[in-house]
């Protein structure tokens, strides 16, 4: 896949894994034909284990990731687990 532009990546490391979570942009879709019309996809990966896959993302898609990772979409919680779903809430609270 030819990358055009690399962007920053994260490193996750605890006792008994290593990860690093890098992202790229980039023009070639050949690898996402689903999002062939696309003029430019995000690509996620684990560059510590990059047998785990690629996640391909369009530009509207990342934005919308990007805007939950900033609305605390994704946090956890003081066990390390991601708070309930909105329809998991209110079942719960019936």
């Amino acid at each position: 896949m030819g990358m055009d532009e690399a962007a920053t990546g994260a490193v996750a490391q605890d006792s008994l894994t290593e990860s690093r979570v890098e992202v790229i942009v980039t023009t070639d879709t050949s690898a996402a034909p689903n999002k062939a019309g696309e003029s430019k996809l995000y690509v996620m990966f684990d560059a510590a284990k990059p047998e785990a896959g690629k996640l391909y993302f369009t530009e509207a898609e990342w934005d919308a990731f990007v805007l939950g990772v900033k609305d605390g979409e994704f946090d956890l919680d003081e066990d390390g687990n991601l708070p309930p779903l909105p329809e998991q809430q209110s079942t719960s609270q019936s």
